[in-house]
């Protein structure tokens, strides 16, 4: 599993491991332009309700913020795109008639650090009312985050494994008059929105806010509308709401849990302190969800990984229901002035070989097509500042400078017909991992995590890492800026403009 710890993550800087200190002279190197929608994740992991009021606020006050950052880091997956469904707004006080009511305080948005996406498409999103929900959502943003709410409720992520899109909307309110802020879970255009995204990305997902509180068992309305956004085109669906964990099914070939039950709440119910996050990632063509359990303490409001297996039974449900899906980019990668779609389509059985495969988004006509490839990695990138996407690859193949067969980065064109700029060794050294990283009014910079040592002299099995820069420079690329990197450090992450290393746990 890839796993890496979090120590904060703003507009520049990088996040490091608790080497901290010793890895400070690598933040200037890997800084890079804060783009909230860009996350260059392995997959996605959607969580529960989250509160942040009432019991939750009062621990804070008396414990402070950190012992909550702790509980939630080991959750909090560097190598994942992170959804919660926040329950709240920011506001002194609350609107009239509005029981139970969760205003937060300002600063308590502090504790959501990790998460990336987060919906405001629920009950208790006008607590403090229809200014309250534009609070919450622009301090969210300030720190990072998406904000889903009616005026923007799904939003499209580039992950490294092709775009992922979010949909949130909710089909609970605690007052009529919500409606007009929110986007209702049977709203014509909810579907509407799946198939248009649907045909531009690699994956849809509906996060949803339904059902009956403390209720574990679907409805049938919540049936009904699973099979509405699937036949639109969702790949998952994920409920919230009842503050129970609900189990999982295979609508239509594709997978649904009902409930993620809480996440961070201070519900004292024994039901209502066991939850579970949805973990999906793109593995060899297919969509592949689980769910990991966690619980919550009595007498304690933060969760900790469950012991065992507690949803062994959906799981396998989840395993049998992995539909097919196809990793693909949008973006120009001609003169053209359209956009076009970059699919990338396993070659034969083993997830071994694959090829890429060029669309007109319009007419849906294939345009450009390559061999079979080793493709370990694929990044669209604009390396010439033109406005017009080249790709990015990293190929496990045969070189006689080495003679072996590893990974190395290879740079290609689609621009006319599709043809290599670059047909790249491992760079300096043996390559590990590598990514593009985007500069403000700057070419965007290749940085690469490398074994530190030379093809001519090899350490094998050796423990260390250096990380450098490289910049295109029309024919091929130049280093510079070598840093050390962790021991043991096998790939690089770049999300939200932060640039970190993983590492195999």
């Amino acid at each position: 599993m890839l796993t890496a710890d979090r120590m904060g993550r703003g507009c520049l800087g990088a996040s490091l491991h608790p080497l901290g200190a010793a890895l400070l002279s690598v933040t200037v190197m890997m800084a890079a332009l804060c783009a909230p929608l860009q996350a260059h994740a392995a997959g996605v992991r959607f969580y529960g309700d989250v509160l942040l009021s009432r019991g939750v606020e009062r621990f804070v006050q008396d414990e402070g913020g950190q012992p909550v950052r702790q509980a939630l880091a080991p959750f909090l997956a560097l190598d994942r795109v992170n959804v919660a469904n926040l329950e709240g707004s920011v506001g002194a006080a609350c609107s009239p008639g509005r029981q139970p009511c969760f205003p937060i305080r300002a600063g308590m948005l502090d504790l959501l650090d990790g998460f990336d996406v987060l919906s405001l498409e629920n009950n208790h999103a006008l607590d403090s009312g229809a200014s309250g929900i534009e609070r919450t959502a622009d301090g969210l943003r300030r720190r990072g985050i998406v904000a889903l709410t009616r005026k923007a409720s799904s939003v499209t992520l580039e992950t490294g494994t092709g775009t992922l899109a979010v949909v949130s909307a909710t089909d609970v309110v605690n007052v009529a008059g919500d409606w007009q802020h929110l986007m209702a879970a049977d709203d014509p255009e909810l579907p509407a929105e799946v198939r248009r995204l649907k045909r531009t990305g690699t994956a849809v997902a509906v996060y949803v806010h339904w059902g009956r509180e403390l209720i574990a068992a679907p409805t049938e309305r919540m049936r009904a509308l699973a099979r509405r956004y699937v036949a639109a085109g969702a790949d998952v669906v994920v409920g919230t709401h009842p503050h129970v964990p609900g189990a999982a099914a295979c609508v239509d070939g594709k997978p649904v849990v009902w409930s993620l039950g809480n996440f961070l709440f201070d519900q004292k119910f024994d039901a209502t302190k066991k939850g579970a996050l949805l973990d999906c990632e793109i593995k060899s063509g297919k969509l592949s969800c689980r769910l990991i359990g966690h619980e919550t303490p009595r007498g304690s409001y933060l969760p900790v990984t469950a012991v065992g297996d507690p949803f062994a039974a959906e799981n396998a449900v989840l395993a049998a229901c992995a539909p097919p899906v196809n990793p693909s980019w949008t973006g120009r990668f001609g003169r053209s002035p359209k956009t076009k779609r970059l699919v990338q389509v396993p070659e034969g059985g083993g997830g071994v070989m694959s090829r890429l495969e060029l669309y007109d988004l319009e007419t849906g006509r294939r345009e450009a097509r390559t061999p079979p490839m080793p493709i370990r990695k694929v990044q669209p990138v604009d390396v010439n500042g033109d406005g017009i996407k080249e790709v990015m690859l990293i190929q496990e193949v045969f070189s006689s400078l080495d003679r072996e067969v590893a990974k190395r980065v290879y740079l290609y064109s689609f621009d006319g017909a599709f043809h290599a700029l670059w047909r790249g060794s491992a760079l300096s050294r043996p390559l590990l991992d590598a990514q593009f990283v985007s500069r403000r009014k700057k070419k965007p910079v290749l940085v690469a995590l490398h074994r530190d040592e030379a093809f001519l002299k090899r350490r094998r099995g050796t423990d260390r890492r250096t990380v450098m820069e490289y910049r295109w420079n029309g024919f091929g690329f130049t280093g510079s800026a070598e840093k050390a990197a962790p021991s043991k450090a096998t790939g690089l992450r770049e999300r939200n403009g932060t640039l970190s290393f993983v590492w195999d746990q």
